[in-house]
């Protein structure tokens, strides 16, 4: 491949990227104003839901139906523990620890990816990866540390968090895995919703069917964010970047949801911005950039970032 080749390649991945991270921190705000009205499981089996029925009408009408074989079935047990058995141990630490440990540990995804993908698969890792990912950690202690809110820690729910940024990076190295085979990230992100919708479904059945007011035009709105742009989008963006960027780049900038987090919180809770967020925002995006800026000054071109 030419480098002009792997370049638009390699810039194409990190934009979709980028608008899996915008549309999922924009749908978390969105989420938590609309589980007021209703709770966990039936929001997620509603939006899970409507978007795998949607994903698998649009593969009708391209008429690329996966087949049916292990692989189809390894990809929809994928959805199943991303994001079902990250938010599943997420969501059981952040009952038992403090929001600093949640944040702070959440914050060492992009220092954990790529060490996973290099002990599983075998990934370079360039030393401009881990700075990268230590000067952004450094940015998650700032906003952290300005944001604190008290309350005790827990070894056992600081495992559990820890465990859920672990599974959530051998999540994103089978993520690169799958996608491996060219053309193939629209199928593949349709089985991952539909392992997700089924997942959602069994909670539903333990915790209870609980719909929101559908009479409500803000209602309607919020469910068809999710599901157009939380949910689809999200997904075939994200998978987009599977197939095209190394997991040491997409742990990377994942480190700035934090950033664009905070963006949705002020626009749409109107959450305070302050000099302290501004800081911590510039020394994430520091982080996220430096194997961009490192590689254009070793060649004064992007070549290949997994080199």
């Amino acid at each position: 491949m030419s480098d002009s080749a792997t370049r638009n390649t390699i810039l194409f991945g990190i934009a979709a990227q980028f608008v899996s991270l915008s549309v999922w921190q924009t749908g978390l705000i969105v989420q938590k104003l609309l589980v007021v009205q209703s709770n966990v499981a039936t929001v997620m089996l509603l939006q899970l839901g409507c978007a795998a029925l949607v994903m698998w009408a649009g593969l009708l009408l391209m008429r690329r139906m996966p087949a049916a074989n292990r692989r189809t079935l390894v990809t929809i047990a994928w959805g199943l523990t991303a994001p079902g058995l990250v938010l599943l141990l997420g969501i059981m630490g952040a009952a038992l620890t403090d929001g600093i440990s949640i944040v702070l540990i959440w914050g060492a995804f992009p220092l954990v990816g790529p060490i996973v993908a290099r002990l599983t698969i075998g990934e370079h890792l360039h030393r401009s990866f881990i700075a990268g990912g230590i000067i952004g950690f450094g940015g998650v202690v700032v906003l952290t540390l300005h944001r604190f809110e008290g309350g005790g820690t827990s070894f056992l729910g600081n495992m559990l968090i820890l465990a859920a940024v672990v599974c959530a990076s051998l999540n994103t190295v089978i993520g690169r895995v799958l996608n491996r085979a060219p053309g193939r990230w629209i199928e593949i992100a349709t089985l991952q919703v539909t392992g997700a919708a089924l997942g959602a479904l069994v909670l539903t059945l333990f915790v209870g069917w609980s719909p929101p007011d559908f009479t409500q035009g803000e209602t309607l709105v919020s469910i068809l964010f999710l599901v157009l742009f939380m949910t689809i989008i999200n997904f075939l963006a994200i998978n987009l970047a599977y197939a095209r960027i190394p997991v040491a780049l997409i742990s990377l900038n994942a480190s700035v949801a934090p950033v664009m987090g905070i963006v949705a919180a002020t626009i749409l809770l109107g959450s305070p911005f302050g000099g302290y967020d501004l800081l911590s925002a510039v020394l994430i995006l520091c982080g996220a950039s430096l194997p961009h800026v490192m590689r254009f000054l070793r060649t004064s071109r992007f070549g290949t970032l997994s080199g």
